[in-house]
């Protein structure tokens, strides 16, 4: 499943679209916006370590680092990856550069909402913020609503594939 899919008629394919997107799997989303947005270059955070997903499924991490590493080989000079948690990432990146972030990473209520605080300066003005799995796991959408609460923003949705998201202003 491509997790953002319904991202990309709400971005403009301009010449120095940048994105970031927490949490990349097995590379399959980011290979999806690589190829129907020309002009992106888009940074993934993903340390890829062995974990225990929100649905209780152990998921060998160094196999989907090899996966993601050959699928997105094509894209080499369009695409950075930062192996390291999105805590410690966040400082490559600057302030108010950026046209989208995507979070779909560790999906604990404590994690989406710091990735939420610590990526919001990121996002340009304009930027689109958004992320996977609103509606399927109550920690994510708890995470979400509070964040946007807190910033004074109503959560959009997308049925398809369960996105959250808003333009910041």
């Amino acid at each position: 499943m491509v997790s953002g899919e319904e991202i990309v008629p709400l971005l403009k394919n301009e010449v120095g679209l940048k994105g970031i997107e927490i949490g990349v799997g097995e590379g399959i989303n980011s290979h999806y916006l690589l190829s129907n947005l020309s002009h992106l270059h888009l940074y993934t955070v993903d340390p890829f370590i062995n974990y225990k997903d929100w649905n209780g499924n152990d998921l060998d991490q160094n196999r989907a680092f090899l996966i993601t590493m050959g699928r997105l080989s094509e894209f080499k000079d369009r695409w950075t990856h930062y192996r390291e948690s999105s805590d410690q990432a966040v400082y490559n990146f600057n302030n108010e550069e950026y046209d989208f972030i995507f979070i779909d990473g560790l999906h604990t209520y404590d994690q989406v909402l710091n990735d939420c605080k610590n990526y919001w300066s990121k996002i340009k003005k304009g930027g689109l913020f958004c992320g996977h799995d609103y509606k399927v796991i109550s920690e994510v959408r708890q995470a979400i609503d509070t964040f946007a609460n807190e910033k004074s923003y109503n959560v959009n949705y997308l049925y398809k594939n369960d996105v959250w998201w808003w333009i910041k202003n």
